[in-house]
């Protein structure tokens, strides 16, 4: 086991929050996450996190870079707030929440998957998934799959997607399987983009909208500056900030507000609504 300093992170808050598919909390309080190439369990006590892996391979900068912990997030916080103190009572609330970094490839089909569908069926879909096109890893007496490499997933056909169930998705993903044959070094390239040319080009995969390649951005490749506005966003702008206006005047009021760290603030406000329980601001939002 070894022991990573977090300092004011929420670990629980982080890993909880809707932003990963494949953990689970375990009746000690710990979690079972697991990345791309390997499982971890991590529990908190204080500043620290302690966690115990099947690999243990460079695991401090594995743990460091998944929960983005070399971001220095209160200046972040604090250069927000002395622009924005009408959401400064937001921004304490959620400082402990973190953006994992994780895998963009998985990133890329999770949220294809995740379009119309609730949480514990995506969870459901993605692990099949896992289950069926990944490697196993045997870890504290129990089996989990991770997310299938390039070399599995550029192999598989329509049909082998059809098992899982999705529906319309699947041929979706078969696009971004297709995607992935005509664009093999996705990663660097996207990572290369500006996130206005990366949404373009994450858009030319059938089923991949705004939304999907903000999320995936956002989630996969750390991109602050973007996250879609839709209808949850405008409800809570008109009803924190009494700004009325469709989705491209809350874009261009949101951005000026809060630059390039946009996709971050609108995930503090998901947070602050949906969990922070005593400053519920809106009853009726969408869960």
């Amino acid at each position: 086991m070894i022991k990573v300093f977090c300092g004011d992170m929420n670990l629980s808050e982080t890993l909880l929050s809707g932003q990963c598919f494949r953990i689970c909390e375990l009746e000690d309080g710990s979690f079972d996450v697991i990345l791309s190439d390997r499982v971890i369990n991590v529990f908190q006590r204080g500043s620290y996190l302690f966690v115990n892996s099947n690999n243990y391979d460079d695991l401090e900068n594995v743990v460091i870079n998944y929960f983005d912990l070399n971001r220095n997030y209160s200046e972040i916080i604090n250069n927000l707030k002395m622009n924005n103190l009408d959401f400064s009572d937001v921004l304490d609330k959620c400082s402990s929440y973190r953006i994992l970094r994780q895998d963009p490839l998985e990133m890329l089909f999770s949220y294809i998957i995740s379009q119309n569908n609730n949480v514990k069926r995506i969870m459901g879909s993605i692990e099949l998934f896992c289950k069926l096109y990944g490697n196993v890893v045997n870890f504290r007496d129990k089996e989990y799959y991770l997310f299938p490499t390039y070399d599995r997933i550029i192999n598989l056909k329509l049909e082998d997607l059809q098992v899982l169930k999705i529906g319309f998705r699947d041929k979706y993903i078969l696009s971004a399987i297709e995607f992935l044959e005509r664009n093999k070094d996705f990663v660097i390239v996207t990572n290369n983009m500006s996130t206005f040319d990366a949404l373009n080009y994450l858009t030319q995969i059938k089923g991949v909208g705004m939304k999907v390649a903000s999320c995936i951005l956002l989630f996969g490749f750390a991109r602050f500056d973007t996250f879609p506005i839709d209808t949850w966003v405008i409800k809570f702008v008109k009803n924190f900030y009494g700004f009325d206006g469709n989705s491209i005047q809350i874009k261009e009021f949101l951005e000026n507000k809060f630059s390039e760290n946009i996709g971050l603030c609108i995930q503090y406000m998901f947070h602050y609504n949906r969990n922070i329980k005593e400053h519920i601001l809106l009853d009726n939002l969408p869960k």
